[in-house]
């Protein structure tokens, strides 16, 4: 248990931004720890709803997505872009919030996405298999916007679960 503790110890430490490190003038407000949670389950709850109009009251124009997905393109254009191509892999792409963690502008968010395998996905032929794929995130908040998303999914998990990859 000592591990976890720590774990979490040094992840709050990493997010942990005060207000008067931002550059001057950038980021007028960096919001409040409960109203950046909220947002960002914006972010999933549009993202499960597959609606990608509520992504504009959510996401900043010019977004940053680090890294983008294979062909995407930058900002909330290319992001609406990529779900399309998620679901029409992946009809059922649900993420379900694990974790929220928010310290200064940052938000945390541990995620599982679970989906059905219905069309082509990195090079894997549609299979029809349920997977499940553990994600992280992290979100800057400025302006009532995520403005930057950092994040790690464990596709590889993915591809050994859609039979892409021989079994471990």
């Amino acid at each position: 248990m000592r591990t976890f503790a720590t774990i979490i110890g040094v992840l709050a430490a990493c997010v942990a931004v005060p207000a008067a490190a931002q550059p001057s003038g950038q980021c007028a407000d960096i919001g409040t720890p409960a109203k950046n949670i909220a947002l960002a389950k914006g972010f999933y709850q549009a993202l499960a709803s597959h609606a990608k109009d509520r992504l504009d009251s959510v996401l900043a124009a010019d977004w940053i997505d680090v890294p983008l997905a294979p062909g995407q393109k930058p900002g909330l254009a290319g992001m609406k872009a990529a779900m399309d191509g998620y679901y029409a892999s992946f009809p059922d792409f649900t993420p379900t919030n694990d974790d929220f963690i928010a310290s200064g502008d940052k938000v945390v968010v541990r995620s599982t996405i679970t989906a059905t395998q219905r069309g082509a996905f990195a090079g894997v032929a549609a299979t029809g298999k349920r997977i499940s794929v553990m994600a992280i995130d992290i979100h800057r908040i400025c302006n009532g916007r995520i403005v930057e998303t950092w994040h790690v999914e464990d596709w590889l998990s993915g591809l050994f679960q859609m039979g892409g990859l021989p079994p471990r």
